[in-house]
């Protein structure tokens, strides 16, 4: 989605916000070792999670950065058991997630190796959208459009906490954009 039609028309769909730890940077070469998806309502509103560590059938890659490891993985699920998971769980949505191009380029890599289609769902990057909202912000990290939100970021490289982070980025991105009228913030208007 071109992120400056945001500016005219606020989304319509729910968001299903993603992200992805890998054993490395290359979608042909490595694989997701964990994923986590935060549904939330149009405006941002948090509606659900889900998350799961993903076995790679491989070593876990940078265990120092994302903090997993392989006896973390023991027993995870494989993609190509949570494929049809994730479709049900990405579905009727528009995706979004920070880097969308590296989570989506993983995710695509995913699914082929899965014998199955990558989803197709309309979908925003956070870090292209926070470049358009924020446009002297210095840095576009997920960390740095957290800060300059005066959002906290804890746990950094694991998805489900990165995840609940870029929705809280997504959420305070769409009020900069359409902040609520007078008469929405009535509360018998």
């Amino acid at each position: 989605m071109n992120v400056r039609d945001w500016s005219t028309q606020p989304p319509s769909l729910p968001f299903a916000v993603l992200d992805v730890e890998t054993t490395g940077l290359s979608p042909a070469r490595d694989r997701v070792i964990e994923i986590a998806i935060v549904r939330c309502a149009p405006d941002g509103t948090v509606i659900d999670e889900w998350s799961t560590l993903v076995d790679p059938g491989r070593d876990p890659g940078p265990t120092h950065i994302h903090g997993i490891s392989s006896t973390d993985l023991k027993g995870a699920p494989t993609f190509e058991a949570i494929a049809e998971e994730l479709r049900t769980r990405l579905a009727g949505s528009m995706v979004a997630a920070h880097n969308l191009s590296f989570d989506a380029g993983f995710l695509a890599a995913e699914f082929e190796r899965a014998g199955a289609s990558t989803p197709d769902r309309p979908a925003v990057c956070t870090l292209q959208l926070a470049r358009f909202v924020l446009p002297n912000n210095g840095g576009y990290s997920l960390a740095a459009c957290a800060a300059a939100l005066g959002i906290d970021h804890p746990n950094a490289h694991r998805a489900l906490p990165d995840t609940r982070v870029t929705a809280s980025v997504l959420a305070a991105l769409i009020q900069i954009l359409h902040p609520p009228s007078d008469q929405d913030a009535l509360p018998f208007g």
